[in-house]
């Protein structure tokens, strides 16, 4: 799954929002960005990073996976078949939703690509720990205050909860790696 029609988004955020009862503005405090830019988003006039996108519907009390969610390829058992799996995808990343959203998973995981983009994505913190494993290319971790790092395939990291951090290449080759987000940001 790609992210939805760029008219389609809009609307759903639009939706979701009016259905939280907050404005513009409440939104735009909440996800660390300003009122003109969840505007753009819902008037259509921007498509919005999937980390921007995932900050938005944080603060409307969502997630990727509600989202995006059709309720297709429901996944019962402890195994998990990867046409089950949702996927979704912006021009600089690919996010494969490896569990499904169910009460009895604590965790969300997720394969991911990125792809180089000239300009850095915006620094992160989430209300969980996140950690990955690199399995090819390069990526270029950044924790605020600290000097970065550039991991390669076999590397890991750990991000504690509200550590403010970004990830990212800095090369042609693309980076995929598998993270963890623990508990589940549902």
């Amino acid at each position: 799954m790609t992210l939805p029609q760029k008219e389609d988004l809009g609307f759903r955020v639009q939706m979701l929002r009016k259905r939280c009862g907050l404005s513009l503005r409440q939104v735009a405090t909440l996800a660390g960005v300003t009122a003109g830019m969840i505007s753009c988003v819902e008037r259509n006039k921007t498509s919005p990073s999937l980390g921007m996108l995932r900050k938005i519907l944080e603060a409307l009390g969502s997630d990727l996976g509600t989202f995006f969610g059709s309720g297709e390829g429901k996944q019962d058992g402890p195994a998990f078949l990867r046409e089950g799996m949702r996927v979704v995808t912006d021009k600089e990343r690919k996010y494969t939703m490896i569990f499904p959203r169910r009460k009895d998973i604590g965790i969300q995981m997720f394969d991911e690509h990125y792809s180089f983009n000239s300009h850095k994505p915006p620094f992160e913190k989430l209300k969980c720990t996140v950690s990955g494993y690199i399995l090819c290319g390069s990526l270029v971790l950044e924790v605020k205050g600290q000097p970065p790092k550039t991991l390669r395939p076999g590397d890991a990291f750990y991000i504690p909860p509200g550590v403010e951090h970004r990830g990212f290449t800095h090369t042609d080759e693309p980076v995929r790696l598998i993270s963890v987000y623990s508990p589940a940001v549902y």
